[in-house]
């Protein structure tokens, strides 16, 4: 694949606002496929070629970005069939926090200013009580909360509205300014984010491996385990498929332990 296709394509994956993880997974695709011709032989030959080489997970990111590329040239593949190469294998377990980890996480400074402390400490109340993805996130202006909900620019420029509890409304002043901003008083990036948690959570002790998106399970376990109906919480984090949000839930680490443990009671 020449830099010219691939320049072209990051420029429409961008216009399309996928997340920049995902352009890069789609990019590397490319690459991986090489000169040959997009066509579902060809696909298939691909696939079937690379079954040795890396995970189903990564299949999957061959797979996805190669589908992404052919919508961009606007040519035809048959992809019900190249999805029957894949492995199927049941989803690992996750990790999730509960409220009491959450509030080890606050209670761990990782800077000296106050003021710095206390935008980590909202970074993580945020993440733990919108379920938001780390880029919907640190995009987030005043100007997107209004009487009581919050406008989420999602993936796919997919927008929603999600209700925030009222201990975080007090933070919105209006203006069109970013909510997290650095101590220079620009746009805090996702890099900078994921730093902050992995800090956090190294100096608190939490023996587990805490991303962002290890909120976002949360969220969705906390909000199961409230009873709230899985629809609802699919709408909440902006899912396309109920089988995604039932995914988020189902494989919990802690729930599934929780269930398998009353065997012994």
């Amino acid at each position: 694949m020449t830099e010219h296709y691939l320049k072209e394509f990051k420029n429409y994956l961008e216009n399309n606002h996928l997340s920049p993880d995902a352009i890069r997974n789609y990019l590397w695709s490319l690459k991986k496929y090489g000169e040959r011709e997009l066509n579902t032989n060809e696909i298939i030959n691909f696939l079937k070629e690379s079954l040795n080489k890396y995970q189903p997970s990564s299949l999957r990111n061959l797979r996805n970005g190669l589908k992404s590329f052919s919508r961009f040239q606007k040519i035809d593949i048959e992809w019900e069939i190249t999805k029957k190469i894949i492995p199927t294998i049941q989803p690992k377990f996750f990790t999730t926090i509960n409220q009491k980890e959450l509030e080890l996480l606050k209670q761990s400074p990782t800077k000296t200013s106050e003021e710095i402390n206390n935008r980590n400490n909202l970074l993580l109340d945020f993440l733990f009580y919108t379920g938001l993805r780390i880029n919907e996130l640190v995009n987030i202006k005043h100007s997107d909360y209004c009487q009581g909900s919050l406008k989420i620019h999602g993936k796919g420029n997919k927008v929603r509205f999600i209700f925030i509890p009222d201990f975080l409304t007090k933070y919105f002043n209006g203006s069109s300014d970013y909510l997290f901003k650095t101590r220079k008083e620009k746009k805090l990036t996702t890099t900078q984010a994921r730093m902050i948690i992995y800090r956090k959570t190294k100096k608190s002790g939490i023996n587990k491996k805490i991303s962002p998106h290890t909120f976002r399970r949360s969220f969705a376990t906390l909000l199961n385990n409230k009873n709230v109906r899985l629809t609802t919480i699919q709408k909440l984090l902006g899912h396309s498929q109920i089988n995604t949000t039932a995914n988020y839930i189902h494989n919990s680490h802690e729930e599934l332990y929780k269930d398998y443990s009353k065997v012994f009671w």
